[in-house]
C-alpha cells in the first residue's frame, strides 16, 4: 500500500428507540505498516475550523483510535474485552464503554477493511450496539 491513502469511516449505532443512521466520515491521511499492524495518521477539521490530530493503529487482535487536540481521546477495542475510559467533550466527561464482540481484518495490496462490532455505554448506560467499518484504500499524491 502506498503512503498516502484515503481512509474512510463509517459507523453505525443500534438503538431501540431510535432510527438507525449511518454516519461517514473521508479523509486522505497516510499509511505506514510496522511488524502486523497498520498505522493511519490524519485529520479532521471541525465547522469551527479547529483540527484534530488523529491515529489509528489495527491488526487482526485490535484497533485503537486516537484523537488528539486540546483534549486527548483514545479508544481501544479489544475483541472480547471492555474497554474503560473518560471521553473528553467541550461540555464536560463522559465515561465511555465498548464491549468489543469482533473484530475482522482484510488485507490486500492496495486496499484494507476492517470491521468492528461492539456494544457502547455512556456513564454505565448501554446506549446501543454498534458496527464501524474501516477502508483505506492507495491514492496517488495528488488524486
Amino acid at each position: 500500500m502506498t503512503k498516502n491513502v484515503i481512509i474512510s469511516l463509517t459507523g453505525l449505532q443500534y438503538a431501540a428507540e431510535e432510527e438507525d443512521a449511518p454516519i461517514e466520515v473521508i479523509n486522505f491521511g497516510q499509511h505506514y505498516k510496522k511488524g502486523d499492524k497498520h498505522y493511519l495518521l490524519y485529520e479532521e477539521t471541525e465547522e469551527s475550523g479547529k483540527v484534530t490530530k488523529c491515529r489509528i493503529k489495527v491488526s487482526e487482535k485490535e484497533l485503537e483510535l486516537q484523537k488528539r487536540d486540546a483534549l486527548n481521546t483514545r479508544l481501544l477495542f479489544l475483541p472480547g474485552e471492555e474497554y474503560l475510559t473518560n471521553y473528553e467533550t467541550p461540555y464536560g466527561s463522559l465515561l465511555v464503554g465498548v464491549n468489543t464482540r469482533s473484530l475482522e481484518l482484510y488485507e490486500e495490496e492496495e486496499f484494507l477493511r476492517a470491521t468492528l462490532k461492539y456494544g457502547l455505554e455512556i456513564n454505565g448506560e448501554k446506549t446501543g450496539d454498534c458496527t464501524l467499518v474501516l477502508k483505506v484504500q492507495s491514492c496517488e499524491q495528488g488524486d
